[in-house]
């Protein structure tokens, strides 16, 4: 860490240039054959767009809005148009007698009822107990409090955009007053937010916005009294801000404090003036004054350090990259211990205690001194730690909220998610109610809305395959293609299907037996974005990013009919008609075209001859009934992700790449229709999509890789 490297003070007092460096001999992240988590995060996360560019996890658009006044559609610039040609135009043909089109919203509304998943592969120290039965935690763009016992959940900026208040992209940090009655979060953006809020009934307490540039807040921490909040951001020069709750306004403390990333940050429990920084190279003490200093090995071996807390003595603990707790006093090491294999992802001190967990999947309960009172096998490591009584609470990596006794023998799941990459597969299983969702790390799971909890988990492949290749679909999951799916259904038979990036078909047995494969297809050369069964039950028609689209016979062993050959572009999206003999599908190209399933051809009149047509479902976001999901003067039409109507005809829901999900009126035949919009995600919603009794709305938010849960009123 580059702590102290460069520093302004804006309280008035002269920065300190970095002092005399020291000969301790430096061991740097990727010298030491450290995990690659760790050195993604020292490294800085990236992320892939949808036109395949690699950029930093927190770059963002500037023509995004992020502000409520500003949540509109930025207007085309000079020089923008929208699409010139529309290849769709001319298979847009009204029916014979074409329903009315009301352009008001619609009678229902959404309320969010559950969010399951917690974010955690880029943050640390974020999950909290607010009592012995609440705890508070983040995901997507939602702060969340929840009582343990009955799953209920309040929600930080959930709700119609036009009223909702909060984070309007990913909350990248999160932190609790030490009365536990203040929580303070954190986003991503372009001029990225912070707030301070009530725990007890979400209400905004004080507002802070970082200068332009700054990428996102990574660290947020209260000081002992709760009057002033720390900052750290992702800006070039990781700068630290310093702001006083009870007045707002500008930061009163500044400093710059180098290239590298600042891996954890604090303020003492026992000096409200007092905070530290850890990162590369070690430690940096600074003071609100404007002092600063740099953390002093004294003999011992300087190291990255991952992650950092205080007690209430005035002591500072660290987790090192090489799996050592350092042990700092007055601002100097007092003494080392060896801990975990690896790299310690998250420390904790509480109750004269210290606790540690590392890339061993080991927590470690020690005393204040280091010595080892108890270790723990957890099912992965944790990314926070936070204790209250005999209970000690833990952010896992694989995205679940886990509780342990002192003792390790009482372990209670909490809640779980998805915990790589992008999750975009949702599908509903009719027979049990369950919700079945896939996405890039490796795993289908199944969701009781009742219960609100997951009832059942797959693995897509145990063996890792050939890394991705260009031109594949777009993630930076450390899985390879073949751990990765973006697409799942359920059949009337109870077969749940998955399709993988590799352009792997799986059929598995059914929602309660995810890891028994029915059989498996390799006939797609790339990725699967689009799977649906025929209304029957008897036919399976699975969209590739190959540009076909393959017919299966569900009763004969999944074989393969007939290949569906006319797109231009990937497959994007599809429905079967009711009588199951005809298809329609958009592609890439924003094509919109028709197939005769019997005699597996493109039905090229099918426009004007299927105008009447009665679709079994509508998935597809171009056609006659959905001209109006596209915002007057769009600019990108990639703009919509997803497209769903519901099962009685009423309604219909788009997913958009503002982290919105959006309520029509069915249809929605003509520019300017309006909807509710409501947050809750953060940057791309992929898909939502209406339980059988459209009652619920189930969305899953692509990079967020939450799935929320929404009630339709």
């Amino acid at each position: 860490m580059g702590c102290g490297a460069s520093q302004e003070v804006t309280n008035g007092t002269a920065s300190p240039q970095q002092k005399g460096e020291q000969n301790e001999t430096t061991t740097h992240g990727g010298e030491q054959g450290e995990d690659e988590e760790y050195l993604r995060e020292c490294n800085g996360f990236m992320r892939e767009t949808k036109d395949g560019k690699v950029v930093r996890a927190t770059d963002r658009n500037e023509g995004r809005p992020e502000d409520n006044e500003m949540f509109g559609l930025a207007e085309a610039g000079p020089g923008e148009q929208t699409m010139a040609v529309k290849p769709w135009l001319g298979a847009i043909v009204a029916p014979t007698n074409p329903p009315a089109n009301n352009p008001a919203e619609p009678d229902q509304r959404l309320e969010l009822e559950h969010v399951y998943g917690i974010r955690v592969e880029d943050c640390r120290s974020h999950l909290f107990y607010i009592n012995p039965q609440e705890i508070v935690y983040m995901i997507a763009a939602l702060g969340i409090v929840m009582n343990k016992g009955t799953k209920v959940q309040r929600y930080f900026g959930a709700g119609e955009k036009k009223t909702a208040k909060g984070h309007t992209d990913d909350i990248r940090s999160l932190a609790v007053c030490p009365k536990r009655e203040l929580v303070a979060t954190g986003e991503v953006g372009a001029q990225p937010k912070v707030f301070v809020w009530r725990a007890a009934d979400s209400s905004i307490v004080q507002q802070f916005k970082l200068p332009r540039g700054a990428r996102a807040a990574t660290a947020v921490s209260f000081n002992k009294t709760a009057t002033l909040l720390a900052v750290t951001a992702d800006d070039n020069d990781h700068t630290l801000y310093v702001y006083d709750i009870t007045k707002g306004g500008a930061p009163i403390y500044t400093t710059k404090t180098g290239p590298d990333p600042i891996m954890a940050m604090e303020f003492s429990k026992h000096d409200e003036n007092l905070l530290a920084a850890a990162g590369k190279r070690g430690v940096v003490f600074f003071t609100v004054n404007g002092d600063t200093k740099k953390g002093q090995f004294k003999g011992a071996e300087m190291v990255d350090m991952a992650s950092l807390a205080w007690d209430t003595a005035g002591t500072c603990i660290t987790g090192s990259s090489k799996g050592d707790l350092y042990i700092w006093k007055g601002g100097a090491v007092a003494d080392v211990k060896n801990v975990h294999a690896g790299v310690v992802h998250s420390v904790q001190a509480a109750d004269g205690k210290f606790f540690t967990s590392g890339k061993d999947n080991q927590l470690c309960v020690l005393d204040n001194t280091g010595n080892l009172i108890n270790k723990i096998e957890l099912p992965s490591f944790a990314k926070s730690i936070d204790v209250q009584g005999n209970n000690i609470l833990l952010a896992l990596r694989n995205a679940s909220i886990l509780e342990v006794s002192f003792d390790g023998k009482v372990q209670s799941t909490i809640i779980e998610g998805h915990s790589d990459g992008e999750t975009w597969g949702v599908a509903i299983d009719p027979a049990s109610g369950f919700v079945l969702t896939t996405g890039d790390d490796n795993s289908i799971k199944a969701w009781d809305p009742k219960a609100k909890k997951c009832v059942g988990k797959g693995t897509l492949n145990t063996a890792a395959g050939p890394k991705k290749k260009t031109g594949g679909a777009s993630t930076l999951s450390q899985y390879p293609p073949n751990q990765c799916a973006r697409a799942i259904a359920v059949g009337k038979n109870g077969h749940v299907v998955v399709g993988l990036n590799n352009g792997e078909l799986h059929i598995r047995a059914g929602a309660s037996s995810l890891d028994q494969v029915v059989a498996k297809k390799t006939d797609s050369k790339e990725w699967i974005e689009a799977i649906s069964f025929s209304p029957d039950g008897s036919k399976l028609a699975v969209g590739s990013h190959d540009n076909n689209i393959y017919i299966y016979d569900v009763n004969n062993g999944y074989n393969l009919l007939t290949t569906l050959r006319a797109h231009n572009s990937f497959i994007t999206s599809l429905d079967w008609s009711n009588d199951g003999n005809y298809i329609h599908s958009v592609c890439g190209a924003y094509e919109l075209l028709f197939f005769n399933v019997q005699k597996g051809a493109q039905e090229k009149s099918g426009a004007t001859a299927l105008k009447d047509e009665d679709w079994a479902t509508w998935s597809i976001k171009l056609g006659w009934p959905v001209q109006g999901v596209f915002p007057p003067g769009m600019v990108d039409y990639t703009h919509i992700n997803g497209v769903h109507r519901s099962h009685n005809k009423q309604l219909l829901l788009t997913s958009d790449d503002w982290g919105l999900v959006n309520l029509f009126r069915y249809p929605v035949a003509a520019e300017g229709n309006k909807s509710y919009s409501y947050r809750g995600h953060s940057e791309h919603v992929v898909r939502a999509i209406f339980t059988p009794d459209d009652k619920h709305v189930f969305s899953v938010g692509g990079y967020d890789k939450a799935v929320m849960q929404w009630k339709v009123l």
